[in-house]
């Protein structure tokens, strides 16, 4: 049976209407019936997931960072919840660098430093350090700056090795940083990109301002990656 020319258009027409409608309901990239998330609700789920990973593996690097200047340079290393760390931090001293394997656990920092024979209990503060495990801590670690960024928004995607990651800006308040770093101008303010997985793991934090103090601009690169690998870190 031959179907009428005006039929057919009459039925497409119907069709397109249902598929834009269909279309205009969903957020661009939402799942079918679900609201895509907020770039705050998004970094929420990343510290959720971080403070809940029983371990998970830490770098840091630096860019620009002045000549002369004293302060971490890198570092690697493992943090376990409840808060403990174990790593090897490079440290500048007026523009000297050298390394230190810490280790933190119950409240104590251990290190191992050049010129120094054995593994001593140290203040870091000394070092111009923070205690390593605090960075893990809940309340007052690293993950406390996802919630503490103004202004997110979601950024571009981007790959990072066998990942694509969905990417956060915002700003950070001077003193959220330097709380946590114990270096930086507390007044001034913080630029900062997190890439996330698509499981809300985050997987990198890259954080741009004043480190060494009001006028310079320097960068941390901090990743995290291998979530609950088995790990026991004991004082040495």
């Amino acid at each position: 049976m031959r179907i009428p020319g005006k039929l057919v258009a009459v039925a497409l027409a119907a069709l397109g209407v249902v598929a834009v409608s269909s279309c205009s309901s969903e957020p661009e990239g939402a799942p079918a019936g679900q609201t895509q998330a907020s770039p705050a609700q998004l970094l929420a789920a990343a510290k959720a997931k971080v403070d809940a990973a029983p371990s998970v593996h830490l770098t840091l690097a630096s860019s620009n960072v002045p000549d002369g200047a004293s302060g971490v340079v890198s570092a690697d290393g493992w943090g376990q919840h409840p808060p403990a760390f174990k790593g090897t931090f490079k440290v500048s001293l007026k523009g000297v660098q050298a390394d230190a394997e810490i280790t933190s656990v119950d409240g104590e920092v251990y290190a191992k430093l050049p010129l120094v024979p054995g593994t001593n209990k140290i203040d870091p503060k000394t070092f111009g350090l923070p205690d390593p495990a605090v960075l893990f801590s809940t309340d007052k670690g690293l993950t406390t700056l996802l919630t503490s960024t103004t202004s997110p928004a979601l950024g571009e995607k981007k790959r990072q090795g066998s990942e694509v990651l969905s990417t956060v800006t915002g700003a950070l308040p001077g003193k959220a940083v330097t709380d946590l770093f114990l270096i930086g101008d507390s007044s001034g303010t913080f630029s900062a990109t997190y890439g996330l997985t698509d499981s809300s793991e985050l997987r990198q934090a890259v954080l741009t301002g004043p480190f060494f103090g009001a006028g310079t601009s320097s960068t941390y690169t901090l990743t995290l990656d291998q979530y609950g690998a088995p790990l026991t870190i004991t004082k040495p």
